[in-house]
């Protein structure tokens, strides 16, 4: 029995589920927006952390 399948996906399928996913974040977001209102400074600093590190990689040519 073979658990874990190689796929290839097209890049507009790839596409389609980035779509998906945001969209059902969104979604999620709208539905629990009380709860998460108190996180919101974790989401911001998650955010600034993920964008310094891809500037650094970017400014570095890697």
């Amino acid at each position: 029995m073979k658990i874990f399948i190689s796929r290839t996906f097209n890049w507009w399928e790839i596409g389609l589920i980035k779509i998906c996913l945001i969209s059902l974040g969104i979604l999620f977001g709208l539905y629990f927006y009380k709860q998460l209102i108190n996180l919101s400074l974790l989401f911001w600093m998650l955010f600034i952390t993920i964008v310094i590190y891809f500037i650094s990689k970017f400014l570095r040519g890697k």
